[in-house]
């Protein structure tokens, strides 16, 4: 059985994450920035609230979210291709943990965009609670079609 850890986010394990990104995750996210995979380490490593889960010490999964205005958070997560081994975990901390402590730092919505044809990031972000709030043409710089997803403390419930 294999060993599942969640840890702070380092820039070093953001790092090896974001150099094996899972091919839809490489194509949603790396055309959003401006720089490489260092790049997206060096945000998540910055977030305000950000973790990585390990199976069996080794980095698999990056998640986290950052205020990027007052009561506004940006959610964010990338994976490599042993996701399997660690979604359970990280599902069950984002719903349990992580969100209730948005809402306790002053969180009035947090939210995240997703590549339109990312079907599977979708059904995860609403099994998480996240509501789609609207289409977002030609948001890529290829004109990529994205979905505004969101979460509102007026909607949220206790578990």
């Amino acid at each position: 059985m294999p060993t599942v850890s969640l840890e702070p986010v380092t820039y070093a394990d953001a790092a090896y994450v974001a150099r094996r990104l899972r091919k839809w995750d490489e194509k949603e996210i790396m055309p959003l920035l401006r720089g490489g995979p260092e790049d997206l380490a060096m945000l998540s490593a910055s977030s305000n609230y950000g973790r990585v889960a390990f199976c069996d010490g080794v980095p698999v999964a990056v998640f986290g979210a950052t205020e990027t205005k007052p009561t506004i958070w940006q959610v964010f997560m990338f994976a490599t291709d042993k996701w399997p081994k660690v979604a359970l975990t990280v599902t069950r901390h984002i719903k349990k943990v992580m969100i209730p402590i948005l809402y306790d730092a002053g969180a009035n919505r947090a939210e995240c965009r997703s590549h339109s044809e990312y079907i599977w990031a979708h059904k995860w972000l609403k099994c998480l609670g996240a509501k789609q709030e609207s289409v977002l043409p030609e948001y890529g710089p290829k004109r990529e079609t994205y979905v505004s997803y969101v979460w509102l403390r007026s909607q949220y419930k206790v578990n």
